[in-house]
């Protein structure tokens, strides 16, 4: 059970199963989830929703501060979907546009209610809790000013970053553990490569390298060489 630890508690829960007919006992003890805190305070401040709910939001927050975050660990779309589905519903959040081409999260945000440093943990929290986040820069915006402005900036912060990326590449051809090791032992070598980890059993090599230095498709070209 996810619950909201400043509405119930464990014990009502139980007892609220009970009252159905059933016997209950609390099997392990109750703990917070990453996003818990952060969640406690958006649920306590939640304003009552109606018609004109999101014309209030915008506003209570006229002047939102933008905060570019470099994010790590993403691999598809839906963690894009993940990230911004989680981090729209927090309180004080006006905006989120999450880039996996940029490895970039733009957030717009209430810099008197909340933090970049919390929004950082907030994303880095987002199930399944494998993103490395690390903020970019932290930039005040007019109401007025446009994403795609913004947008435009992250490469030049991203290259001030010190980077590491995850890759997951497919290897056919490998049948024994004398494969793995010539890969693991070629690649390791590799200008920009920090990590590799070759699975014989799932056929994949999952490789953690620099991107300003080498990309998945020359460690490709490089395993099949």
């Amino acid at each position: 059970v996810v619950y909201q630890p400043h509405l119930i508690t464990a014990e009502e829960i139980r007892k609220q199963i009970e009252a159905v007919g059933f016997s209950a006992f609390i099997k392990n003890k109750p703990k917070y989830l990453k996003l818990g805190t952060i969640d406690v305070e958006k649920l306590k401040n939640t304003p009552v929703k109606s018609p004109e709910g999101s014309q209030q939001r915008s506003l209570l927050y006229p002047s939102d501060s933008t905060a570019t975050f470099v994010v790590e660990g993403m691999h598809c779309k839906s963690c894009v979907s993940n990230i911004e589905s989680a981090l729209s519903t927090l309180q004080y959040v006006s905006s989120i546009v999450v880039s996996l081409e940029n490895r970039s999260a733009i957030v717009k945000y209430n810099a008197s209610l909340i933090t970049p440093e919390m929004l950082r943990k907030a994303i880095e929290g987002v199930s399944p809790g494998q993103y490395r986040v690390s903020i970019a820069n932290e930039v005040e915006s007019t109401s007025n000013s446009p994403s795609g402005s913004s947008l435009k900036k992250i490469p030049l912060n991203i290259v001030s970053q010190p980077l590491t990326q995850e890759t997951v590449i497919n290897i056919n051809g490998m049948t024994c553990n004398s494969c793995v090791q010539s890969i693991e032992g070629v690649i390791s070598k590799k200008p920009g490569v920090k990590s590799i980890h070759v699975s014989l059993a799932n056929s994949t090599g999952t490789v953690e390298y620099d991107p300003l230095l080498t990309s998945p498709e020359t460690l490709r070209e490089a395993i099949e060489d």
